[in-house]
């Protein structure tokens, strides 16, 4: 029972997906670790620890991180559906069905990088606001 080709690829397409994923969240983790250690060791030390340097330790990522990743879902869902576009101009009827499936895959991205940008924008207006 040899595995046929057309079920290696959306296997292969997920697993691609998830070990991105898996490797984002993991390598977060540890820029997170490293941070609370350094805390930790200033703290040991009798280090002052003044309110921007807890600020800053909390805060992890640039004041911009959610702005960026906004950017970068929204140019994803812009790449398929531009695609989907591209497929479509052939004008079979099978195609049709392929650009709607890729209209429907873009519209994932689309409104996670919605929300970055809303958290970006609202985060730092309520941050201003105090």
């Amino acid at each position: 029972m040899a595995m046929q080709v057309e079920i290696l690829i959306p296997i292969a397409f997920f697993g691609s997906v998830v070990l991105i994923i898996w490797m984002a969240q993991h390598f977060a983790f540890r820029k997170r670790s490293e941070a609370f250690q350094t805390l930790r060791l200033a703290i040991e030390k009798n280090q002052p620890l003044t309110p921007d340097a807890l600020d800053a330790m909390a805060r992890i990522s640039s004041p911009i991180a959610d702005l960026r990743r906004g950017i970068v879902f929204v140019a994803i869902a812009a790449g398929f559906a531009s695609f989907a576009m591209i497929i479509g101009t052939s004008g079979e009827r099978e195609t049709y069905e392929v650009m709607r499936g890729l209209f429907g895959v873009a519209t994932f991205p689309l409104f996670i990088g919605l929300a970055f940008l809303g958290l970006h924008f609202f985060a730092n207006e309520s941050k201003h606001r105090r």
